[in-house]
């Protein structure tokens, strides 16, 4: 997988130490020991049905809320919260759905890491928790297991966040009724650059731009794949952090490049987002 090792290269080449270079992930937070992050945003996004099917289609809006903690130098602890809203549409009736996502609580541990005068480098498996504590037809109802590999660098004002994750969809609880879910295999890449304005050192503007791919393996019943489930997705995201002291304000636009789904499913739309983020 030749694209894999250019994507690891960059995320490891010298890329002044910031805070996350990414925007659509929360991986990349690291707050010094004894010191929080707390990031909100809104996110807006749309699935449809291809061209010349039906008129199905997804509208949702999510408001996800993520506070980090310092516990020690390597170790930084996480949980986020998401608020969901839905609304499907087919033929033209309309169904909205509303309430809490599953927790979600996550860990990562620094075990790697030089400093020097020119470039910062890091290493950090992570590792996180699906709880399914969400609202009735919101919640997946069943318990997942995410772990990965960050990997960051910083340098001259550039910065590389490489994110590498593995999910294993419904490690427990998943209905007798139901498929098992598939697990998901995805990368993302956040490269920034940090412009300061004004003398101050304190504020800084950093023009985003995120590459990610997810592949979602199809569910499965008695060992055998399920019609209509399992995808491929290509995505690429432009987008800005404004940075004063310890609160930035982020945004960006992602959109698929490439996407494709097993069977009748709905395509992935764009995403809008915009959010801030604040270190106590």
């Amino acid at each position: 997988m030749k694209w894999l090792a250019f994507l690891l290269l960059l995320a490891l080449i010298p890329a002044t130490e910031s805070l996350a270079v990414g925007i659509s992930i929360d991986a990349g937070l690291t707050p010094p020991q004894g010191r929080w992050i707390l990031r909100t945003q809104v996110r807006s996004m749309s699935r449809t049905a291809p061209e010349g099917t039906t008129d199905a289609g997804m509208d949702r809006l999510m408001v996800p809320l993520v506070v980090v903690y310092g516990l020690r130098p390597q170790l930084t602890l996480g949980v986020r919260q998401i608020i969901d809203w839905r609304t499907m549409t087919m033929m033209g009736n309309e169904n909205k759905e509303s309430g809490f996502s599953d927790l979600y609580v996550f860990a990562k541990y620094k075990v790697w890491r030089i400093n020097t005068r020119s470039y910062t480098l890091g290493i950090a498996p992570l590792v996180g928790v699906d709880v399914p504590t969400g609202s009735s037809g919101i919640s997946n109802e069943f318990w997942s297991i995410n772990t990965g590999l960050f990997f960051s660098g910083r340098s001259d004002g550039w910065g590389a966040d490489l994110t590498v994750g593995y999910r294993f969809s419904g490690v427990a609880n998943v209905p007798a009724d139901d498929p098992d879910p598939g697990n998901e295999l995805g990368l993302n890449l956040a490269l920034a650059k940090q412009i300061p304005i004004g003398k101050s050192g304190q504020t800084a503007l950093a023009p985003v731009f995120e590459i990610s791919w997810k592949d979602t393996a199809s569910d499965q019943a008695d060992g055998v794949e399920t019609p209509n489930s399992g995808e491929t997705a290509f995505t690429l995201a432009p987008g800005l952090k404004y940075t004063r002291g310890d609160l930035i304000i982020e945004g960006l636009v992602r959109f698929p490049v490439s996407q494709d789904q097993k069977g009748m499913q709905m395509e992935i739309g764009n995403m809008y987002l915009i959010g801030i983020r604040h270190m106590y």
